[in-house]
C-alpha cells in the first residue's frame, strides 16, 4: 500500500502528526503538505460529485458533534442528504 494512503488514513482516524513522523521517519512538513493536497483533492471530488450533480435536496439532516483534538475542543457541523446518504458538507 502506498505510504501516502497509509498516512492519510491514519490522519483521518485522528492519529497525531508527531506519531506519523516517528513511525514512518517523515518530516512533519511533508505530512502537512500531503494533508493540504488531500484536502484540495477532496474538495474537488465534493464539488464534482455533490455540487455538480444537481441533486434535489428534499430531505437534508444536519447535526453537530463536539470533537476533542490533541490540544483543543472544536464543534463540527455536518449535513447529510437522506435519500442518497451523501455527505453534503462538514
Amino acid at each position: 500500500m502506498d505510504i501516502i494512503v497509509l498516512v492519510v488514513t491514519l490522519l483521518a482516524h485522528g492519529c497525531p502528526v508527531s506519531a506519523i513522523v516517528a513511525t514512518f521517519g517523515l518530516q512533519a512538513e511533508t505530512v502537512r503538505t500531503w494533508t493540504a493536497e488531500v484536502g484540495v483533492h477532496c474538495e474537488q471530488v465534493h464539488r464534482h460529485l455533490i455540487l455538480g450533480a444537481q441533486l434535489p435536496s428534499l430531505h437534508v439532516q444536519a447535526d453537530e458533534i463536539r470533537v476533542r483534538m490533541q490540544r483543543e475542543i472544536v464543534w463540527m457541523a455536518m449535513a447529510l442528504m437522506v435519500s442518497t446518504r451523501s455527505w453534503l458538507g462538514v
